[in-house]
C-alpha cells in the first residue's frame, strides 16, 4: 500500500490522475470533469469486454424480469 491510502479506498484517485494526466494527455480538469465509465472506457483497450457487459441472454433476462409498464392516459 502506498503511504497516505487507506486500505478501504475505493477508487485509486492518485494512480487515476497520474495516468490519465501523464500517458493520456489529460488536463486535471477534464479528469475531474469525467465519469467513472468515461475513465474505465479511457483506459480499456479497444475490443475489451467491461466486467459490466451483459449478453443478449441477460439482457433478455432483465426485461422479462421488469417489463417497462405502459403510460396509463387519464382522459
Amino acid at each position: 500500500m502506498k503511504p497516505g491510502q487507506s486500505e478501504n479506498q475505493a477508487v485509486p484517485w492518485h494512480d487515476l490522475m497520474h495516468k490519465a494526466c501523464r500517458e493520456l494527455g489529460w488536463s486535471p480538469h477534464t479528469f475531474w470533469h469525467s465519469t467513472l465509465v468515461e475513465l474505465e472506457m479511457a483506459f480499456t483497450l479497444p475490443g475489451t469486454r467491461s466486467a459490466r457487459t451483459i449478453t443478449r441472454g441477460v439482457l433478455e433476462d432483465l426485461l422479462a424480469q421488469f417489463p417497462d409498464k405502459e403510460d396509463q392516459q387519464t382522459p
